[in-house]
């Protein structure tokens, strides 16, 4: 087909070229997707990043929160640990003293009595407040971690547990009742679950601070229905309007006086459930408390 006055060559050559018109608008159009979808992706990874790092930032508001907490709770082993290192030193001196003689006289009899009776209670206190300042600084440094990318699976009544532990110094006058059912693990990170349970437990205690209830009392339950785990942590404290709980989990929205909340707590905890695939409720009224509930999915 050589001859350009033939028709048939002529709609040959203008499909040809509208045809390469087109091939070229799809390259172009690839290359321009391809081009946004990198752009989308570096941007996708820079705001992940930054989610991360303001979720650091609210742990270590929390920690800083409660660090006099954990100061006085670290503390009361601690004084009582030095006291019986010192009596530990004085029965020391006393053993060597006697040890040095060739007869005993009663009262050394008595005092050598008293100190073999005391030891072993001694020494199990001096334990158990070098345990207790391991597992609070062991609690610390968990809450604290970066690893913020592991998912494992979860025993959510150890999750829980950690997380009274560590607000301890927070619940001296406030009554903690726990409904804990053995339920199906949970896939989840091991320190944002931590930061979630700490940030609405910390809630649930102001909440109480604020009323005027002479019993404040908070609700840990748990319990499973096939493959859906339900966890309610249930205050009767103060309690919210409706238009508070409706921005409960706005960015830095908060109702706290200055020093006493970030804003960013309930709205990280929002965050970090939707990316685990977990479901967030809340009822709350005026007065009567609030009740959050978390519903995972079981393993």
């Amino acid at each position: 087909m050589t001859d350009k006055s033939n028709p048939y060559y002529i709609a040959y050559i203008r499909e040809k070229k509208a045809r390469a018109e087109i091939e070229q608008m799809l390259e172009d159009y690839t290359r321009q997707v391809y081009e946004k979808n990198v752009l989308l992706e570096q941007q996708i990874e820079q705001i992940k990043n930054q989610q991360q790092s303001l979720i650091q930032q609210e742990k270590l508001a929390l920690l800083g929160s409660l660090a006099a907490g954990v100061a006085h709770e670290i503390n009361n082993p601690l004084a009582f640990v030095i006291s019986n290192v010192t009596t530990l030193n004085s029965y020391i001196a006393d053993l060597l003293r006697v040890i040095g003689k060739d007869q005993l006289t009663d009262p050394d009899k008595h005092n050598i009595e008293f100190i073999i009776e005391d030891l072993p209670e001694l020494i199990s206190d001096t334990d158990q407040g070098f345990f207790r300042i391991k597992d609070i600084v062991k609690n610390l440094l968990f809450f604290a971690r970066t690893d913020t990318e592991q998912i494992t699976e979860i025993v959510l009544c150890n999750a829980i547990e950690m997380a009274v532990k560590l607000l301890g110094p927070k619940l001296k006058n406030i009554h903690i009742k726990q409904e804990l059912s053995q339920v199906s693990n949970v896939q989840f990170n091991t320190g944002e679950i931590n930061q979630v349970l700490v940030n609405i437990l910390i809630n649930a205690i102001q909440a109480c601070e604020a009323s005027n209830t002479d019993d404040p009392i908070i609700t840990i339950k748990l319990a499973q229905n096939n493959d859906k785990i339900k966890l309610n942590i249930i205050d009767n404290g103060c309690g919210m309007t409706s238009e508070v709980k409706q921005r409960m989990f706005d960015a830095f929205y908060t109702t706290k006086p200055i020093g006493t909340g970030t804003g960013i707590g309930m709205s990280i905890v929002l965050q970090i459930l939707q990316q685990q695939k977990a479901q967030i409720e809340v009822q709350s009224e005026v007065g009567k408390g609030t009740d959050v509930q978390i519903t995972f999915n079981a393993v």
